[in-house]
């Protein structure tokens, strides 16, 4: 094995274990602030069951789940998303890459928009008053590709939150690699999201705690056929995902000598609720369909007497010309779909 493999093996598995040692109370559900940095940032991502942190892929809309995406193969490209993704809140990203060096920097934009609100006192008096609230990220991250198997990335975070006299800003890191094999049917992929910190205080002298979360993911393509199944296990830092669904049934152990009876530990419950699974369809370099089933979201969101399409997403990537358009459509729970456009462009290409 080359020295820089050697050397991005190491660096990544140190990495890995100083993660989990820092967040490993793993802050879930109600426990955590600057939840729309959860929120996908792009249609295919979307599509993907969230995060596309399980494909490694020349594609600018997969550099904000993994910085390790970012190679020269995506010099002057931009991307711009939109999501419509509950009632009047809405969400949209602006990406950019460019090269530099051996490797390439990338800039994302990222906002959500939680439309206006009235002002309404204590005695139940409207004010007259209006508001938006809102939330911003600015992310820019560092890919390098160290040889024809192994890349690597990093991006810096700046977050600020606005809802009315609240403000807040925090910082934050995204770590990634990749690992593509000879044949190119196999990729496996790491990230670590959101490590960071809140700069700003509340008013008990508490800070808000970030979404952190540690990825892995792989993806298979099946030779001489247009198929692509991915896996992406979320939430490494954390094994108890379900204690904050109010719905979730812990299954309980009695203990023979004591009669003491406790929750289980370990459960196919909690094991599927980190897993995404999905397929792609790759009919051809310019058409691209996209499956994905999110176990979590199924669970925690659907109707307890109808599940209907709750966890399920679909998406579709098709080129024309010099512009790549991207669909999603995303299932959150019975009452509400997402809906994600996007388009992206190789500007050398345009001009």
């Amino acid at each position: 094995m080359a020295p820089k493999r050697i050397c991005a093996v190491k660096a990544i598995i140190s990495i890995f274990f100083l993660a989990i040692s820092t967040i490993s109370y793993g802050q879930l559900g109600g426990e955590r602030s600057y939840s729309f940095l959860e929120i996908p940032t792009s249609a295919r991502s979307s599509a993907m069951g969230g995060s596309s942190a399980g494909i490694k892929d020349a594609d600018i809309n997969l550099i904000n789940d993994n910085p390790a995406n970012l190679d020269t193969s995506i010099d002057n490209h931009l991307s711009i998303n939109y999501i419509n993704f509950v009632s009047d809140v809405n969400a949209g990203t602006i990406a950019y890459a460019r090269k530099a060096g051996k490797g390439a920097i990338g800039v994302t934009a990222q906002f959500l928009g939680y439309g206006k609100f009235e002002v309404v006192e204590a005695n139940g008096v409207k004010t007259g008053e209006q508001f938006n609230a809102g939330d911003f990220a600015l992310n820019i991250a560092y890919g390098l590709a160290l040889d024809s198997l192994f890349s690597v990335g990093a991006a810096f975070k700046t977050i600020y939150t606005n809802y009315y006299y609240s403000q807040s800003v925090a910082l934050a890191v995204d770590l990634g690699a990749a690992y593509t094999s000879k044949s190119k049917y196999f990729n496996s992929t790491f990230a670590l999201r959101n490590l960071g910190r809140a700069l700003t205080k509340n008013n008990d002298q508490s800070r808000n705690k970030l979404p952190t979360n540690i990825e892995i993911g792989a993806a298979v393509k099946i030779p001489k056929a247009p198929l692509r199944f991915f896996t992406q296990y979320n939430n490494i830092q954390k094994w108890d995902l379900g204690s904050n669904d109010p719905n979730y049934e812990a299954k309980e152990r009695l203990d023979a000598k004591t009669g003491i009876s406790s929750q289980r530990k370990l459960s196919s419950d909690n094991l599927f609720r980190h897993l995404v699974l999905g397929a792609d369809i790759v009919a051809s370099d310019n058409f691209l369909l996209t499956f994905a089933y999110n176990f979590r979201r199924r669970k925690e969101l659907a109707a307890v007497s109808r599940g209907g399409l709750s966890g399920i997403s679909f998406g579709a990537m098709i080129k024309v010309k010099k512009l790549q358009f991207n669909y999603s459509l995303s299932s959150y729970h019975t009452a509400g779909i997402s809906h994600h456009i996007g388009i992206t462009s190789n500007l050398n290409a345009l001009f």
